[in-house]
Formats: structure tokens, sequence, C-alpha cells
């Protein structure tokens, strides 16, 4: 598959080149919630088609945004995950995502629309993690969004998003519907009231959901 070019001396167009086709961010974003397998990433992206998927992998490779990796038994299978280019990328896709929340989102999921919780999780993982220090202890937050969980998994730095319930026992848990989460982050809502009237449910470590908080507060924009 031959790749378009804008062919023009420009950082802005030199990125799109790389990432600006169909497809390519998604899976940059479901790779910023950790490494994947190619299963995993075609089950995520309902639509892409198998062929497609396996092209933009390959490209995203080429560029050294993405690397695979085999993992040894009893897993023994092969992931893809973020170079260090890619979580420059990531860096970059944050905000453009939380544009995207104030800007390109209905107040209310359309029926039939797409949802995960790792989605908008591996955003805010990302967050959490740009926002903590190399001597945090590693934190385990478990949220609920939409009768989906997810865990969101803190090491300094590094962050990742594990879909389901947790296994063991967490620092903090959240429930709150995409709809509440999407209105925080675009401004619509202020997470202070969301708490007072029941839109966002939270138990745990103080500590830990002061630093929530303050990175969803963070993210917030205000609306003309």
């Amino acid at each position: 598959m031959t790749r378009r070019s804008y062919n023009q001396f420009c950082g802005l167009a030199g990125a799109l080149d790389v990432v600006g086709e169909r497809w390519t961010l998604l899976i940059v974003r479901d790779l910023i919630a950790g490494p994947k397998r190619y299963s995993d990433l075609a089950a995520s992206l309902d639509g892409i088609g198998t062929s497609l998927l396996a092209a933009r992998l390959k490209q995203l490779e080429s560029d050294h945004v993405i690397v695979r990796r085999d993992l040894p038994p009893p897993a023994a299978s092969t992931v893809y995950e973020l170079t260090d280019a890619g979580w420059e990328l990531a860096d970059a896709v944050v905000p453009l995502a939380m544009w995207g929340a104030r800007h390109g989102l209905d107040e209310n999921r359309v029926p039939g629309q797409g949802f995960r919780p790792e989605w908008s999780l591996a955003v805010l993982a990302r967050s959490l993690g740009s926002a903590a220090g190399d001597g945090d202890p590693v934190t385990a937050i478990e949220f609920t969004i939409d009768d989906e969980s997810a865990v969101v998994t803190i090491d300094g730095p590094r962050s990742s998003v594990t879909p389901g319930r947790a296994v063991g026992a967490v620092d903090a848990s959240v429930v709150i519907d995409s709809a509440t989460l999407a209105s925080v982050v675009a401004g619509r809502v202020d997470l202070g009231d969301a708490l007072t009237r029941g839109g966002i449910e939270v138990t745990g470590d103080d500590a830990v959901l002061g630093r929530l908080a303050s990175v969803l507060s963070a993210s917030r924009a205000p609306v003309d």
C-alpha cells in the first residue's frame, strides 16, 4: 500500500505523513493502555479489516512508532507496544483527545456508538503517569464506566490499563458514566458539582483521589 505524503517541509505535515491515515492514531490510543496482541487490536478497532490493520501496524513499525515483542511462556504470544518515539506521540495525543472531548463529542452517547472504558482511561492514565513522581508508590484505581470496569495502574511515569474488574486490592474506586466523564473533561460539568449530585462515586485513599481530581480539573477548559 503506497502511503500518501503532503510533501511539505513542515513538522505538522511530517507528523501527518506518519499518523494521518484513518485508524492510525486509534492504534496508538490502544497501545497507550499497554502492549496488545493483534487480536486485541482487531477486537477494539471494529470495522478496520484485517488487511488494513496489518498494513497500519507494518507502517508504524517501519516508522519506529511501535515494535513487536514475543512474550515468554506461558503467554508465548506476540504483542505490539510503543517505542520511545511512540510514547512521545502519546503525549501529543493526550491533549488532542481532550480537545476532542470538548469539541467532538455530544453530551451523551448516540445509540449504537461504540465505547470501551480503556479508550478514555488510556488517556487519563497517561496524564496520571505524567503527573506522578518517580518516588510515588505504585497506584491502582478501578473505574466502572457504564457498568464496564477497567483498572488503571500507575508506576511512576509508566501507566497501563487492564480491562475487567481488579483481581486484588486497589487504592481507589471510581464509578461514573461515560457522559459525565466527557462532560467533566469538556468543562460542561464541574467535578465538585458532579460529586455533589452523585454523578461520580469515589472511595479509597484520599491522596490518590486528590491526584485524580487534580488531573481531571487540569484537563478541563472553559466553554463559551
